[in-house]
Protein backbone atom coordinates (compact mmCIF):
# COMPACT_ATOMS: atom_id res chain seq x y z
CA UNK A 1 0.00 0.00 0.00
CA UNK A 2 1.18 3.38 -0.73
CA UNK A 3 0.67 6.19 1.86
CA UNK A 4 0.28 9.53 0.65
CA UNK A 5 1.35 12.67 2.71
CA UNK A 6 -1.35 15.43 2.86
CA UNK A 7 -0.17 19.19 1.05
CA UNK A 8 -0.94 20.69 4.43
CA UNK A 9 0.08 19.18 7.52
CA UNK A 10 -2.22 19.35 9.90
CA UNK A 11 -1.97 21.58 12.65
CA UNK A 12 -1.16 19.17 15.51
CA UNK A 13 1.59 17.97 13.74
CA UNK A 14 3.41 21.21 13.65
CA UNK A 15 3.66 21.11 16.79
CA UNK A 16 4.48 17.31 17.35
CA UNK A 17 7.70 15.86 18.87
CA UNK A 18 6.91 12.37 18.55
CA UNK A 19 8.52 10.36 15.65
CA UNK A 20 5.88 7.70 15.39
CA UNK A 21 3.62 9.22 12.63
CA UNK A 22 2.22 5.73 12.36
CA UNK A 23 0.85 5.45 15.81
CA UNK A 24 -0.57 9.28 16.39
CA UNK A 25 -4.36 9.76 16.46
CA UNK A 26 -3.59 12.34 14.24
CA UNK A 27 -2.39 10.26 11.18
CA UNK A 28 -5.22 9.69 9.92
CA UNK A 29 -5.16 13.93 9.02
CA UNK A 30 -1.39 13.74 7.52
CA UNK A 31 -1.51 9.93 5.61
CA UNK A 32 -3.86 8.85 3.36
CA UNK A 33 -3.75 6.10 0.73
CA UNK A 34 -3.40 6.23 -3.21
CA UNK A 35 -6.97 6.44 -4.49
CA UNK A 36 -5.94 2.74 -6.06
CA UNK A 37 -5.08 1.13 -2.52
CA UNK A 38 -8.39 2.77 -1.23
CA UNK A 39 -10.35 1.42 -3.88
CA UNK A 40 -8.57 -1.95 -3.44
CA UNK A 41 -9.31 -1.64 0.03
CA UNK A 42 -12.90 -0.70 -0.35
CA UNK A 43 -13.13 -3.60 -2.84
CA UNK A 44 -12.02 -6.21 -0.39
CA UNK A 45 -14.42 -4.93 2.64
CA UNK A 46 -17.22 -5.47 0.04
CA UNK A 47 -16.14 -9.15 -0.91
CA UNK A 48 -16.15 -9.57 2.65
CA UNK A 49 -19.42 -8.09 3.56
CA UNK A 50 -20.69 -10.23 0.58
CA UNK A 51 -19.14 -13.86 2.05
CA UNK A 52 -20.54 -12.15 5.57
CA UNK A 53 -24.30 -12.18 4.25
CA UNK A 54 -24.55 -15.24 1.74
CA UNK A 55 -23.45 -17.02 5.28
CA UNK A 56 -26.13 -15.67 7.31
CA UNK A 57 -28.51 -15.86 4.46
CA UNK A 58 -27.54 -20.01 4.78
CA UNK A 59 -28.14 -20.23 7.99
CA UNK A 60 -31.34 -18.46 7.82
CA UNK A 61 -32.33 -20.76 4.71
CA UNK A 62 -31.24 -23.97 7.03
CA UNK A 63 -33.41 -23.07 9.79
CA UNK A 64 -36.28 -22.36 7.65
CA UNK A 65 -35.86 -26.03 5.47
CA UNK A 66 -35.93 -27.52 9.19
CA UNK A 67 -38.83 -25.97 9.85
CA UNK A 68 -40.69 -27.03 6.81
CA UNK A 69 -39.67 -30.20 7.69
CA UNK A 70 -40.99 -30.66 10.88
CA UNK A 71 -44.75 -29.86 9.43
Amino acid sequence: MEWLEANSIPEECNICTNEDCYNCDTAGKRWTLSREDELCLNRILAVRAIARLQRKVAEIDAELEKMRKSF
